[in-house]
């Protein structure tokens, strides 16, 4: 102890160890104030490089048709892109809006109930009857298990309605996305070598070509998920409001959050065919809004792989966990952007795993030295 007590320490190193923790403590500092003042954008801004990698395929595609024009080509897109945003959203703002008002009431009053069958439905051939009898009995049971849990899932659908709510804002914080899509799109060259760079500083060589590779995820994804989900909401949407189902606008917009979470619109729209059938007084007019229902519900199996290609599916159930998370932090944009951020990850961390194990196995000698 004494010998060690007395050990010599180099004034120079004590120097030089002090100065090197004061600036790691500074930046640690600085690092984490900025990312504070950076945090309420953080969302916007990633689902903007989101928006920006998706889309520059399809920008380079129409800069080559019209001729090498490409801030045309850009503006063209930025067009059609917020037509198709803020049209669907304007055209189904006051059936959500409705509708949304009509189940916070119903759920605040606490007077949720299952309305027994038409009497018509008994009429109809066939299974006629024993739909009657099955839709009665459902009413009747159903209620019961309603008032038992009314409590728990009040809270559910309160929740569910606030969440709905912030629609608005995820419309206007994706037209804030777009805008700085616009931007990425237009300084592509700076914003890739902007990333490369960033990526090697990171990890070398390898941190360049995970770069590379996220953003070949991020497009792919982005398409395969939220592109999906947005064709079979809007899709719905349509049948919804020709078969004349009331807060079209709302199921609508549950059925984008369901398709986002990989779940089947046939949840929301088995329902919506019930009533049409109930409630119909054409026939015709009902057999051709199940048709479209189904269709809408099974279109998946074509759109994903058009959209992803083969031999790129991301697992149901990251995919899954990816969007309720991002929602759960987020609110209705996180829905979009924790799926598609959760996916990215797990395709890089995929990546690497399949790298390493290509790698070769570690060596049995060395293992066996370092556990002895």
């Amino acid at each position: 102890m004494k010998h060690l007590t007395g050990l010599a320490v180099d004034p120079e190193l004590q120097r030089t160890v002090v100065a090197l923790a004061m600036r790691l403590t500074v930046a640690a500092l600085l690092a984490y104030w900025c990312f504070k003042i950076f945090r309420p954008f953080l969302i916007v801004v990633v689902w903007g490089v989101i928006l920006a990698v998706a889309f520059d395929p399809l920008v380079g595609r129409v800069t080559r048709w019209i001729g090498g024009r490409r801030s045309l080509a850009i503006a063209l897109l930025l067009v059609l892109g917020l037509t198709a945003l803020l049209v669907p959203a304007f055209a189904l703002s006051g059936s959500l809006a409705d509708g949304l008002h009509a189940v916070t009431a119903l759920v605040e009053s606490g007077s949720v109930e299952v309305p027994p069958p038409p009497a018509k439905v008994a009429e109809w051939p066939l299974v006629g009857e024993q739909v009657y009898e099955t839709w009665s009995l459902a009413s009747r049971n159903l209620a019961t298990v309603l008032e038992k849990f009314g409590p728990q899932l009040k809270a559910v659908a309160l929740w569910l309605v606030s969440l709905l709510k912030g629609a608005a804002v995820a419309v206007l914080l994706t037209v804030v996305a777009i805008v700085i899509a616009v931007y990425l799109l237009i300084r592509r060259e700076a914003a890739v070598k902007t990333a490369y760079l960033i990526g090697a500083g990171i990890g070398g060589e390898r941190g360049a070509e995970a770069i590379r590779f996220a953003g070949s995820a991020i497009g792919t994804v982005a398409k395969g998920v939220v592109g999906v989900a947005v064709v079979q909401a809007l899709l719905a949407a349509v049948g919804l409001v020709l078969a004349g189902v009331p807060a079209a606008g709302l199921w609508s917009a549950l059925i984008l959050i369901l398709a986002v979470a990989q779940m089947p619109p046939l949840i929301v729209l088995a329902p919506a065919m019930l009533y049409v059938v109930a409630t119909g007084e054409s026939t015709f007019g009902a057999v051709a809004f199940i048709v479209w229902s189904l269709l809408v519900s099974l279109s998946d199996a074509v759109l994903k792989p058009l959209f992803m290609g083969r031999g790129s599916e991301i697992p149901t159930a990251v995919i899954l966990i990816g969007a309720i998370g991002g929602m759960l932090l987020h609110g209705m944009i996180g829905l979009f952007v924790g799926a598609i951020v959760f996916s990215t990850g797990y395709s890089l961390m995929r990546e690497w795993v399949l790298r390493e194990s290509q790698s070769g196995p570690v060596d049995g000698g060395d293992t066996a030295n370092v556990v002895g």
